[in-house]
């Protein structure tokens, strides 16, 4: 019997989108340039960062080892984009202060 493909919910691919938008903010925001700078500093080898700013879920490995190697990111703004915990200066630097979001 074959395989059913499923299809993800468009408001999961909104998320998934949004979530590697913050990915490349972060990045950004923080001097790096490029996926591989930045997945350098992260001690993450490319091909496991790059898929995850290219649309990919972010990995709960690659998630807790963004949040040990910069102060203050928080799992609730890299996975759903919700600002509050963020330190105020770094949520400035992000452009996120005073936002509220769901994903």
């Amino acid at each position: 019997m074959a395989k059913k493909k499923t299809v993800a919910p468009v408001e999961q691919l909104d998320g998934l989108a949004k979530q590697s938008e913050r990915l490349k903010q972060l990045r950004k925001t923080l001097g790096y340039s490029t996926a591989s700078a930045f997945s350098n500093f992260l001690e993450l080898g490319y091909t496991t960062y790059h898929p995850f700013e290219k649309g990919q879920p972010l990995s709960r490995e690659a998630a807790f080892r963004i949040v040990r190697k910069i102060p203050g990111i928080t799992l609730d703004w890299l996975y759903f984009g919700k600002p509050d915990g963020l330190p105020l200066e770094l949520a400035r630097r992000l452009g996120v202060f005073g936002k509220t979001t769901t994903d």
